[in-house]
């Protein structure tokens, strides 16, 4: 800190009317902070004034500091004990310029106790501003100070990922939105025709023959598999369901039926012999075994030509 200590007198006005203040001077004492001055660096110069009491100092506002750059200015009074009064004035400034730099004096209007009006003048400093290169001769940086971190938003990565989420969110919600409207087709799908019970039965009569169930003796299966095409060929043309009736009812629903080439004892006939090797466990010979499949066949065949089917059409309710 540069400490600087200076008594300035009294100067009157230039006017010759005005009075001329022969007493009653201002003390002026000039601090400078920091000692170490460089170019973009703030420093502070405080301007102690000390007065007899009853003397109004009026400190100027907003100084002329050229060619420094004012930044802050602040004041305070002080109460000195004894005789005088003071006050504090603050000066923040900036250098702009390596070299030395004249700060001018100052004008210090003031009104001593009698009244008398006069003029002080702070001192004449000269401060020296170095540069913040570390050598002038040799010109180089001086050493960077503690890293600062800077955070700064990637506006880019924020929108592109803001952009990313509202695709994605959509593509999810369009996902649910068709599988929603499959399943309302689905469920308004009109099922699939009815296939022609003729084409059902010969096609279960080649499954059950491929078996081989006469060639490994499986006589009962042969005869439950068997009798139950017939039953729901029957029951397919005529709208009733055979599977689930006994010969007895079967023929009961057939009586009055037109059945083709078919006779009713025909069919009777082979219902019940199927119903002996079911229940009874009648074992029939390999011969009347291997017989099953193609009888079935034949009676299929003599009443299909009755009953033509029609998809268009649907099932009569049986007896």
């Amino acid at each position: 800190m540069v400490l600087l200590t200076a008594a300035v007198p009294t100067v009157a006005p230039a006017e010759e009317d005005d009075p001329v203040v022969e007493t009653g001077d201002l003390d002026f004492q000039v601090s400078i902070d920091p000692l170490s001055l460089s170019v973009g660096r703030r420093f502070v110069v405080s301007f102690t004034v000390t007065f007899p009491t009853g003397t109004q100092a009026y400190f100027p506002e907003s100084p002329d500091v050229s060619p420094l750059v004012l930044v802050e200015q602040d004041r305070d009074t002080s109460s000195i004990a004894g005789s005088t009064g003071g006050e504090i004035h603050r000066l923040t400034l900036l250098p702009v310029r390596v070299g030395t730099s004249v700060l001018k004096p100052m004008e210090v209007p003031y009104v001593d106790a009698d009244g008398e009006a006069g003029i002080a003048y702070t001192p004449e400093l000269r401060i020296q501003v170095g540069s913040t290169l570390g050598d002038e001769t040799s010109p180089e940086l001086a050493p960077a100070g503690d890293p600062v971190p800077v955070r700064v938003p990637n506006s880019v990565l924020i929108w592109t990922l803001f952009g990313l989420a509202v695709a994605a969110a959509a593509a999810f919600g369009g996902i649910l939105a068709y599988r929603a409207w499959r399943r309302w087709q689905e469920a308004r799908r009109p099922p699939p025709p009815p296939r022609p019970p003729l084409e059902v039965a010969l096609e279960r009569l080649a499954q059950i023959e491929s078996q081989g169930l006469a060639i490994s003796g499986d006589f009962k299966e042969l005869a439950l598999q068997v009798s139950e095409v017939v039953r729901e060929f029957l029951g397919g043309c005529m709208g009733f369901s055979g599977m689930d009736m006994t010969t007895f009812e079967v023929m009961f629903a057939v009586a009055g039926r037109e059945l083709g080439r078919l006779t009713p004892p025909e069919l009777e006939d082979f219902l019940g012999f199927c119903d002996l090797v079911k229940f009874a466990r009648f074992v029939p010979t390999q011969e009347e075994a291997q017989g099953l499949v193609p009888r079935a066949r034949d009676l299929v065949d003599r009443v299909a030509p009755v009953y033509p089917f029609d998809a268009g059409e649907g099932e009569e309710e049986g007896p």
